[in-house]
Parts: C-alpha cells; structure tokens; sequence
C-alpha cells in the first residue's frame, strides 16, 4: 500500500466509520456478437468517511458513483477488496457479509434512492410503509412501532394525518420525506443519499438538503451524499470526492475543492454550475473538455481523463497518476501535479 493511500485511510482526526480499501467492483457484459466485455464501474477506490460527516460525491452519469454507494452498505458486492464498517459495537467487511449478518447490518447502512415515485410502493398506505420495515426487523410491539413512526415523521416535517394516505396521494416532495423517515426508524450510522433531491423543485430541494443536514447533527448519522451538481456538493458536504469512470481524482474539504479546484475535470463540473459562487469566477480556468464520458468497458490507457482533457501531455497517455497529497486534506490525481 503507497504512503498516498495510506495517509488518505488515515484522514482525519475523526474515527472513520465506513472504509473502501482497494475496491473494485467489475460487471460481465454480453454481446450478440463477440465475447464478452467487462465493465469497470469502480476502479481500486481508496476512501474513508468519518463519523458524523456528510462525504459528497460528485461527477457525471456513469463515473461510478451510485455503484459506488451500492457497494458501500452491501446492495452491491465488490468484486474485489474490503468495506470495512466500523461504529465501535460492530467491525465488518460489509462486502463479505451475508445471511444474518447482512441483515443485522441493514439497521445501520440504509440508503435514500433517487427517484421518490419508483422507491415506494405507491398503493401502499404510509403508515404501512414504515410499518413493514420495523416488523421485518423483529419490532413487534405495536405501541413501539406507533411510536417510532411518529418520531420519525416528526424528524422530517410531515404531518401525522397523512399517515393513513395511500402512498400515491402524496406529492413527489412528500414522497421523499417518506423515505427518509423510513431510513431513520433505525437510527441508522450511515445513509448513502443517492441524488436524492435531483427530482425536485429548487424549493424543496433546500428543504430536503436542510432535513439532512439535521438529521446528521440530531443522530450523528453519516452521509455518503451522490449527485451530479457541484452547487449542491457545496451546500451540504463536509468534503467533496469527484469521481471519474470510476475513480477518485479528486478530494478534498468543501472549502478546498471549491475555491482551488486542481483536476481539470472538477474544473469543468465547477465551469457547468457559473451560480455557484461569483466571487470565484475569476479561480476557474475556461475548461473546454471534448465529447462525454467513454464507456466503463473501454477505458483509456493512462490517466482516463486524457481523452477529453485540454491540457493532455504524452505521459498523460500512457501512465496511470496516483491520488497525490497536495495540501491539508486536499489530494488530486492529475499529472500537472
């Protein structure tokens, strides 16, 4: 293991909760004609988040993030390395687990999806919902699992006389808050946010991005937080990983990675988001990156970004860049480095 890798498992001061070392997580693809190809989705990731902080990760469709989200509480097993869970009652490789183990950790890595229309049973009524999540956990009493519903639906701002509603009387921002009420019955130690408010007004985003933010300081919870939006990464995240077809070629605190991005691609993604912050219109160079993201079975040779990159050099061609450490918490991938 390089000093790079381990200084970026190391971190910071805070106990690390949730661990990738070296994980890659490759899927077999079927032709009609040919053999068949192999799709590298994650990439030997190297990352940790600690407890109690919300890790935004961020890049294009198909760099790998929710891949990458999957595999971080066990939705998706790696093809290689570990996972390492750790919250001081249990230490487990999430990626090796299975039967009761698996299920045991379902109470602490839980995961809000993406689209609030497609992730709840929508003839379902609400209190139903998050009732069939605490029984299958062995909650059986039922004042208890009145009482944690209400809680929950406390925690996220819902009224309670919705709760006798079918799923699909309620509106999409309603929806959402459903599921995080429901990632909450457990109290759980990380939630992977999978762009959970990319299918929302710019109204209801702020108030979901606000119930989050609470949520992580009332529970301590930590947040793997996926999206696509720099502006969003900003407002909620602690620190930023910007991941490209399926590695990390940047991280850093928020602060860092914002105001002195360094990878010509979290240039670009900053570049795409110009209401970001106005002050810093004169820190991002004019980044003009060619045509979309290669295909996770073909990738390039050497740095995979040096297809679409302007600033391309021979070496970028043919010689993979380590994640390097460039300063405080701040480390890129790049060989202008």
């Amino acid at each position: 293991m390089s000093e790079t890798t381990k200084s970026l498992l190391a971190g910071s001061t805070k106990e690390a909760l949730l661990t990738f070392e070296n994980v890659n997580v490759f899927f077999s693809k079927k032709k009609f004609f040919g053999p068949r190809s192999q799709i590298k989705a994650v990439d030997n990731v190297n990352l940790r988040i600690a407890k109690g902080e919300i890790l935004g990760l961020v890049g294009e469709s198909g760099s790998g993030k929710t891949t990458l989200g999957r595999t971080a509480i066990g939705l998706q097993r790696a093809t290689s390395g570990k996972v390492i869970f750790s919250n001081g009652e249990i230490s487990v490789d999430v990626s090796a687990s299975k039967g009761k183990q698996w299920k045991e950790l379902r109470k602490y890595l839980q995961i809000i999806f993406q689209d609030p229309f497609s992730s709840i049973d929508p003839n379902m009524r609400v209190f139903d919902t998050l009732r069939i999540p605490l029984r299958a956990q062995g909650v059986k009493d039922h004042n208890e699992i009145e009482e944690r519903i209400l809680r929950v639906f406390n925690e996220v701002g819902l009224p309670q006389d919705i709760l006798n509603n079918y799923v699909f009387q309620l509106s999409g921002g309603q929806r959402q808050r459903v599921s995080i009420a429901r990632v909450l019955l457990f109290n759980p130690s990380l939630v992977v946010a999978d762009e959970a408010v990319s299918m929302l007004d710019v109204s209801l985003k702020g108030d979901i991005l606000n119930i989050i933010k609470k949520i992580s300081l009332n529970f301590g919870a930590s947040f793997l937080f996926i999206t696509h939006e720099m502006a969003v990464a900003k407002v909620i995240a602690d620190r930023i990983a910007v991941m490209y077809l399926g590695n990390i070629v940047e991280l850093g605190s928020s602060e860092e990675v914002i105001s002195k991005p360094l990878h010509p691609y979290t240039q670009a993604l900053l570049q795409a988001s110009p209401s970001i912050d106005p002050s810093l219109k004169d820190v991002y160079r004019t980044i003009n990156i060619k045509g979309e993201i290669p295909s996770s079975s073909a990738h390039p040779s050497g740095c995979k970004f040096h297809t679409r990159c302007p600033f391309v050099m021979e070496k970028c061609k043919t010689n993979v860049p380590e994640l390097k450490h460039i300063e405080g918490s701040h480390y890129v991938s790049c060989w202008l480095y």
